[in-house]
């Protein structure tokens, strides 16, 4: 797709929780509650928001059980989930954002550690689910982040390259995921800004900054 310039847009790829969506206290408090309701230890939120890094909503859960996650397991959390996220809301101006570079030629996706099931739930209860037509989710990867493969095969889906394409997301791990797939990250620094410590100089404060960093031109040094 080409902007109103009539250059290749850059596609655009968000990070879910956190970056698009709110759920900075209520999908964590739904782990703990979970991990609690399953005999597993008294864990806080900051406890599963530092495991996030190490995979999918198995992967999490089996991580502070001490044993692999079953069925049943993931039933419960879906069942705490559904009541944490019950009025989550995207940040104030992702909308606007999202509409902005889609007029502007932009492919758009989103690449999450969470699961389909998770994924799919929060953006429609956010009002965002018919706004991307590429979502890749931690559960449909062989490797969670930093290793590129979600975002890679994101890129792939929009039609583009991952050196063509920019990765939108709150935390240091998402930054890394761009930086081995060949992207550009930008820090979304909205939400809680302690998250990230990166050093990266592209970074939006406001939802409407990734407007302007992403007309920049993909092939343009970073931070120039």
């Amino acid at each position: 797709m080409t902007g109103a310039s009539g250059m290749r847009a850059s596609a655009v790829v968000f990070d879910l929780d956190g970056t698009l969506v709110d759920t900075m206290m209520s999908v964590p408090t739904a782990y703990a509650g979970t991990i609690r309701a399953l005999g597993g230890p008294a864990v806080t939120p900051e406890d599963v928001v530092a495991a996030w890094h190490l995979g999918s909503t198995p992967v999490v859960l089996a991580h502070f059980l001490g044993r692999p996650a079953s069925a049943e397991d993931l039933n419960s959390f879906y069942r705490h989930l559904d009541v944490a996220v019950a009025a989550v809301r995207p940040f104030p101006g992702v909308a606007d954002m999202i509409g902005a570079l889609s007029r502007a030629g932009h492919p758009l996706g989103v690449f999450t550690s969470a699961t389909r099931r998770a994924t799919t739930l929060m953006l429609a209860i956010a009002g965002l689910a018919e706004l991307f037509t590429v979502v890749v989710c931690g559960d449909e990867i062989g490797r969670p982040k930093p290793a590129p493969e979600g975002l890679e095969l994101a890129c792939r889906l929009l039609g583009v390259t991952a050196t063509d394409a920019i990765y939108v997301g709150d935390a240091d791990v998402d930054l890394e995921c761009a930086r081995r797939a060949g992207a550009r990250g930008i820090h979304a620094s909205w939400g809680v800004p302690a998250v990230s410590r990166t050093r990266s100089p592209l970074v939006a404060r406001r939802p409407q900054d990734v407007i302007g960093l992403a007309q920049q031109p993909t092939g343009r040094p970073i931070g120039t």
